[in-house]
């Protein structure tokens, strides 16, 4: 029971810590930007899969179709990723701001 307590009281301690923060802050930062970069790239990578995969017209096209919907989905979740981290980052900020900005 005292081995259990101390367990649970180390893991309250570590998920509360500025160190656990941090942590969770720059893996959601560098995870939108990968995402972003990713997007960029997939649409080519699609039309390239759909060109070389397929019959060449219609792999074509729908290596094109597939692609601009990963690029839509991954640009919008690396950009809602790095609102995430704004948002907590710029609350903790505030305090240290100028009245008059």
């Amino acid at each position: 029971m005292k081995r259990l307590l101390m367990t649970l009281g180390i893991a309250m301690i570590l998920t509360g810590s500025p160190l656990g923060q941090t942590a969770h802050a720059q893996n959601e930062l560098l995870g939108g930007v990968a995402d972003i970069v990713s997007g960029a790239l997939s649409l080519p990578a699609g039309v390239l899969a759909g060109t070389l995969g397929g019959p060449p017209v219609i792999g074509t096209i729908s290596g094109a179709v597939f692609g601009a919907l990963n690029t839509i989905s991954l640009t919008l979740r690396g950009a809602l990723r790095l609102v995430g981290v704004a948002i907590p980052v710029a609350a903790s900020l505030a305090p240290l701001l100028p009245i008059f900005l």
